[in-house]
């Protein structure tokens, strides 16, 4: 099995790139031939590295995208709204990261990128939530901040600002105390750098996924003070106009599908734990001890969810238009449609592409 090699995007960097090769991508990408003569085709893929999304990190490792004649080309970025113009222009093919305000703008503006996919939801359950707000502990041993009201006026860690998918996941908190994203500051911090953002008192609390929550819970630096929602999904899979209509779309999402089967099936499996701690930098110590994700069986975009979600950016006043964008201009399910369904987690399943139908 390759080697794969996970480097950093920035946005800067990157929208230079998207200017500069608006005409299209790699003679090496996806571009609806598939494969020849047994040859992998390369797909350009934006993520950030969460267990969030550890489908495409199992489904890499364990050869799922070879089996359907895929090579994964692999770039990161802090937050999903960074990556939103770049796939948008065609610097990749698809991008697995959380949906932001930027999303609904760049449809309404006629980009041509599609939710295709969800990722990981939880919440609700106290003990064994993956996402969780996490409030210094300072701040909640000294009584200064007891209850979701006291965080008016507070400095708040999310992931791409307050367009970004913990921003929504946050207004739905603040929505308890009758409180919105414009009674509190909005820090855009990265996951991996919310840790020290409340250690050093730039931020009072933060909005992270798992395994940084467990982390910070572990290190002392925060404790778990509230919680988005049960069923909460605010993440998933975007394809560009090209790859949309390529021949690896449907094999992508296939093979995707299998890895969250056995996300499901077992997501404390040794090997799943080794391969996420190397695809996310996290300690395997933390993962073992990790809240595990759900995913829908077939990744099914979550269409109610994004119209919340719009909706919440709205309230927000982040947009400039006043039209809603409809759900169908922002979803197309014919890939989790005609995925097959894996029992007992994809590693014992047949390579998917065969039975599925055709994505036209």
């Amino acid at each position: 099995m390759k080697k794969k090699t996970y480097t950093a995007a920035a946005l800067a960097t990157g929208i230079a790139l998207a200017l500069s090769a608006c005409g299209g991508g790699d003679d090496d990408s996806a571009d609806g031939d598939g494969g020849a003569d047994g040859e992998l085709q390369t797909v350009r893929v934006i993520h950030v590295p969460t267990t969030l999304f550890s489908p495409l990190y199992v489904a890499d490792a364990r050869g799922y995208f070879e089996d359907e004649g895929i090579e994964l080309e692999l770039s990161t970025v802090q937050a999903g709204q960074d990556a939103i113009p770049l796939t948008a222009a065609g610097q990749s093919d698809v991008l697995i990261a959380g949906f932001g305000s930027g999303l609904f703008s760049a449809v309404n503006d006629d980009l041509e990128i599609r939710v295709v996919g969800s990722m990981g939801g939880g919440g609700g359950e106290p003990d064994n939530s993956p996402t969780a707000l996490m409030v210094a502990s300072d701040l909640v041993e000294s009584g200064e901040i007891s209850e979701i009201a006291d965080l008016e006026g507070r400095t708040i860690a999310l992931s791409g600002g307050p367009g970004g998918a913990g921003a929504y996941q946050f207004a739905a908190v603040l929505r308890e105390a009758d409180l919105t994203l414009a009674d509190v500051e909005v820090l855009n911090v990265g996951f991996g750098d919310m840790s020290g953002a409340l250690q050093n008192g730039q931020a009072d609390a933060a909005l992270p996924p798992a395994p940084f929550t467990t982390a910070m819970e572990d290190d002392g630096t925060a404790v778990a003070f509230a919680l988005p929602p049960e069923g909460t999904i605010a993440s998933g899979v975007i394809y560009n106009e090209e790859f949309l209509d390529s021949d690896l779309a449907q094999p992508f999402f296939d093979a995707l599908v299998r890895g969250s089967h056995d996300m499901q099936a077992d997501p404390y499996d040794p090997e799943i734990l080794q391969i996420l701690a190397d695809a996310t930098g996290q300690d395997l110590e933390v993962l073992e001890s990790n809240p595990a994700y759900v995913w829908d069986p077939q990744l099914a975009p979550a269409s109610d969810e994004l119209m919340l979600q719009q909706q919440a950016y709205r309230d927000a006043g982040l947009f400039d238009f006043d039209n809603e964008v409809p759900v169908e201009d922002l979803v197309v399910t014919t890939f989790s449609d005609n995925a097959p369904a894996f029992e007992g987690g994809g590693s014992s399943g047949e390579s998917s592409s065969d039975d599925a139908e055709s994505s036209s």
